[in-house]
């Protein structure tokens, strides 16, 4: 037994260590800074003080910032469920497997590009000298270019494209993990297509789709390339005031927003997390 227990020990202290030190201390120095404050003569003052969260209270614009974040998080989620939740039901479905294999490496392999380089793609595809008004004002569809560029839909659409292999990988797991045998049997049973989809399909890959949200609403929330890239002035978001504060040397305010940042993506978990909760308890109860 205390043989067992030693090669256990040995097998968890290497990753335990690793997340130690580039998980745990990061943030818990970041939260050390929050605390801190830059005097007038812009030294950094070794204190524990609010001063940093007041000034984020005080101002509108930091939680309207936030908030606005959270909302754009929210709409590149839905767009990218939106996305992948036909696409990946069409390729278990409906497309062999080897293609199938194909199909997916194909829309997970741009993801190996740099996220600056596909970003800037964007502005060739959506810009007003673009792709799209181009193609819109062949077909005489519009008299003048659409401005997109440089707006919170910009932001959005460059979001959903970064973060589309994030939702779509666990979804397209969860519907290749599903029994055929329970789709057979409904459709025995008289359920038709719409059917066996809302109340079989989708209970059954619920965590596939949970878990494709998380980590698209996450990211997506803190994210500073795309809409400092596509969405200039129109499209900023919390992670461009986390960097413009770095980037003045200002280590405690940046810290403190890092801080109110992690904080509210936690409490959107927690609430999603209560909410499934209240979810299985009913339908244990039904």
């Amino acid at each position: 037994m205390a043989n067992e227990r030693g090669q256990l020990a040995c097998l968890l202290v290497p990753p335990l260590l690793t997340l130690l030190i580039l998980f745990v201390a990061p943030i818990s120095l970041m939260a050390i800074h929050s605390f801190w404050a830059i005097n007038d003569d812009y030294l950094v003052e070794h204190s524990l003080q609010l001063t940093q969260y007041e000034k984020i209270a005080a101002d509108p614009l930091y939680l309207g910032t936030l908030a606005g974040s959270a909302g754009m998080a929210l709409m590149t989620t839905i767009g990218a469920l939106a996305l992948s939740l036909p696409l990946s039901y069409f390729l278990v479905r409906f497309v062999p497997p080897r293609l199938r294999v194909f199909l997916v490496l194909a829309l997970i392999v741009p993801g190996w590009v740099s996220v600056l380089i596909r970003t800037y793609s964007w502005n060739l595809v959506i810009g007003e000298a673009g792709l799209m008004n181009w193609l819109l004002l062949s077909a005489g569809l519009i008299e003048e270019p659409i401005r997109l560029l440089f707006t919170k839909a910009a932001v959005v659409i460059g979001l959903v494209y970064i973060y589309l292999p994030y939702m779509l990988v666990p979804i397209y797991a969860a519907i290749e993990r599903l029994d055929n045998s329970v789709l057979e049997a409904a459709e025995n049973l008289g359920a038709g297509p719409a059917r066996r989809f809302a109340f079989i399909t989708l209970p059954l890959i619920a965590p596939g789709i949970i878990a494709g949200c998380i980590i698209t609403f996450i990211p997506a929330m803190g994210e500073y390339v795309v809409p400092n890239m596509l969405g200039g002035l129109q499209g900023v978001m919390f992670g461009n005031l986390i960097t413009t504060a770095f980037s003045n040397f200002d280590w405690p305010f940046g810290s403190a927003l890092s801080m109110v940042l992690l904080g509210s993506i936690l409490a959107c978990l927690l609430i999603v997390g209560r909410f499934l909760n209240i979810n299985r308890s009913m339908l244990g109860q039904e």
